[in-house]
């Protein structure tokens, strides 16, 4: 799947507040976006790992961490847009994962908490419950967010981490905090 995606998605699930009726579309179209996005965050996981990346190859201490934050910036293309990751009790049943989506097209965020076995999806000035496919939200998101921290397996520790997708477009992973204190409420809906 091309990168461009990731933007197409992020502004699909915008409609005003939707009806009782239109609403299971709406969340079918979140949880359509949310595994299309995991798709794209493996493809991009593929790729680096034969090459890309501005590691050196070092120990980190991604690598047993507990939490982890960073943020991910893609240029080039038509897929452009800004994605920090956030994600607590990483390898365990009740790990925690908050994605939050900035781009032209508007701000998206997804929450899966394994802890509450509970999902949830922001778009349009909206909160949705994605709860009933708490599974599919774990299963995307629980994949993509191994393929990042399995990227950053190069990441020397200090500095940013670059690399140029498939696409070519210019990727950077920033801002990256091993066992940061994350407050739960970041992984429940405001």
């Amino acid at each position: 799947m091309k990168k461009s995606t990731m933007t197409e998605m992020a502004s699909a699930p915008t409609p005003p507040p939707p009806s009782k009726g239109s609403r299971k579309t709406l969340i079918a179209v979140i949880v359509i976006a949310i595994i299309a996005i995991a798709a794209v965050a493996a493809g991009v996981y593929l790729a680096t790992q034969s090459g890309g990346g501005g590691g050196g190859g070092g120990t980190t201490g991604v690598t047993g961490a507990s939490s982890l934050q960073f943020s991910v910036d893609v240029t080039g293309g038509s897929s452009q847009g800004t994605y920090k990751y956030m994600a607590k009790n990483i390898g365990t049943s009740s790990m925690m994962i908050r994605v939050e989506i900035t781009s032209a097209d508007g701000d998206v965020i997804y929450i899966v908490n394994g802890a509450q076995q509970k999902a949830w999806g922001y778009s349009g000035g909206e909160w949705i419950d994605l709860s009933d496919t708490f599974s599919d939200q774990w299963d995307a998101w629980n994949s993509t967010w191994a393929g990042y921290k399995g990227s950053l397996v190069d990441w020397t520790g200090t500095g940013d981490w670059t690399y140029t997708d498939p696409d070519g477009n210019s990727v950077r992973v920033y801002d990256i905090a091993v066992n940061p204190s994350l407050a739960d409420s970041l992984f429940e809906h405001s």
